[in-house]
Formats: C-alpha cells, structure tokens, sequence
C-alpha cells in the first residue's frame, strides 16, 4: 500500500472504527446493567477503565487513537502510517499471533446487529485494502 492509499485507508476507517467501537460499548453496558444494575456514564466508565472484564477492548481503542494521532499529525511519515493501517488490519486478522481481542469480539457479531453492521463496514474497507 503505497502513502496516498494508507493516509485513505485511515481517513475512510476512522469513522466506522468509532461506530464500531460504541457499538460494542453499548452492548457491553446493556450486558453489564443487567446483571448489576443501572449505571451512570461516569461508573461506567471506571469500569472500563479499571475492571478486568474489559481489557480486551484496549487494542480497539488503543488503534483507534493511533489513527487519530496519525491522521492530525502533520509530521508524520509515511512508515508510520503504514504501520498503523497495519495495526488497524492485523486487529481484525485471525492470523495475527496473541491477537486477544477477536476471541471476544467474534460472538459479539452474532448477539448484536448494530456491532454487525459496523463490522461490515470495517470489514468493506479491510477487503478493499487486500485487493489493491
């Protein structure tokens, strides 16, 4: 992937990444609530933060971040965009070695179509990177 096309990639990823991202966020609180009830969106949040149940959501947000990061960073070089569409493709990789959040993230497919319809999205882009 040449830099035009990865600096594309990254642009056209983002938004479906965050939709994604919510998405599961909102599963995961719903699933939440209804075992411990109601909570703020303050709670919620030291829950993610600090409760072990939702460190497999970190190499979402952490790749969510980078492309922002990347994509605001008018110094950036090319290598490093590359690697973050890399990072951003190697998450979704069933071939990528100790990747811990697909174990967790696959099911989600199946028991939310809001997480569903965003994958697809993701999944769109991703298919379009592997052909070019």
């Amino acid at each position: 992937m040449n830099d035009p096309q990865c600096t594309q990639f990254l642009t056209d990823i983002r938004r479906p990444l965050l939709a994604l991202h919510k998405a599961i966020l909102d599963h995961e609180r719903a699933v939440y609530e209804k075992e411990f009830g109601p909570v703020t969106p303050a709670a919620f949040l030291q829950v993610l933060i600090n409760g072990s149940g939702f460190r497999w959501l970190t190499p979402l947000s952490t790749v969510i971040a980078s492309v922002d990061e990347i994509l605001d960073d008018a110094e950036a070089e090319a290598g490093d965009r590359l690697a973050t569409a890399e990072a951003v493709i190697g998450l979704f990789s069933p071939d990528q070695p100790n990747n811990h959040f697909l174990p967790r993230y696959l099911p989600l497919l199946q028991a939310d179509p809001a997480i569903l319809h965003y994958h697809g999205e993701v999944a769109r882009l991703l298919r379009g990177v592997q052909t070019t």
